[in-house]
């Protein structure tokens, strides 16, 4: 606790007008537990140095999405180790949380891309929510921590590669999911659009890659059973009609 020499120590309101943050939010935090704040002797809180540090990492990992309670696990993980984990490890938070916008954004761009070519189409909200979390589905992959140890000894794994292709597959699937459940054929205008896409995706998969590639890619399809329940379901029920879509596509 402080005593009576505060010298180097902030003042609530100072602090929450240096971090560009409120007061009540400071005080909630230090009610949680995620910054507690130390106590004068006439019980005004003070903070630190470190204490602001860990409120600018506070508000770092808010802005990018996590939930408070995924910033505070991380921040206690990260106490009394080298600064250098301390930040890798938030670049590794950051990456993720910028997969989860990815993957909202790019189920919403799918649906909006049939609504425009079929205004009254209806959309199954609960599978389109579900869709788009990334830790119900892309994080919850076999391997997604270590892709490399699925893979064939010697094949290099373009990461960021099968991560977009992940995604280009996403979009199509969640497009193939409206028109099935809307009755739109394969070879409707949108069922060409879609094929010509989905052939994108799976030229772009292959694409200058080392061989044996195509080899995973069928493999981890094979292993469908083993995906998290969201992206089963997606692939099985739109599986056929992407194909479909993709021989249209292919007949000009």
């Amino acid at each position: 606790m402080p005593g009576r020499n505060t010298v180097g120590w902030t003042s609530v309101g100072d602090a929450a007008r240096r971090c560009e943050t409120t007061v009540r939010t400071l005080q909630y935090y230090d009610r949680i537990g995620l910054l507690v704040a130390e106590r004068d002797d006439s019980g005004r809180r003070r903070y630190h140095p470190e204490q602001l540090d860990r409120l600018r990492r506070i508000q770092l990992l808010t802005s990018a999405g996590l939930r408070l309670d995924e910033v505070g696990a991380a921040l206690d993980r990260q106490d009394g180790r080298p600064l250098v984990e301390t930040y890798s490890e938030q670049v590794r938070l950051l990456e993720i949380a910028e997969l989860r916008l990815r993957c909202q954004r790019i189920v919403l761009a799918a649906v909006t891309q049939v609504l425009r070519e079929h205004p009254q189409a209806r959309v199954p909200e609960n599978v389109v929510v579900a869709t788009m979390s990334l830790d119900r589905t892309l994080l919850r992959h076999p391997g997604v921590e270590n892709p490399g140890a699925r893979a064939p000894a010697g094949l290099d794994i373009d990461v960021d590669r099968v991560i977009t292709t992940y995604f280009e597959w996403k979009a199509c699937a969640v497009q193939a999911l409206l028109l099935v459940d809307n009755d739109v054929p394969a070879d409707s205008r949108s069922g060409r659009r879609l094929g010509r896409e989905w052939r994108a995706t799976t030229e772009y998969a292959l694409r200058d890659q080392p061989a044996g590639t195509g080899d995973l890619y069928r493999a981890t399809e094979q292993s469908e059973h083993t995906w998290p329940p969201e992206d089963r379901v997606l692939h099985r029920r739109t599986k056929d009609f992407l194909e479909q879509c993709l021989f249209v596509a292919r007949q000009g």
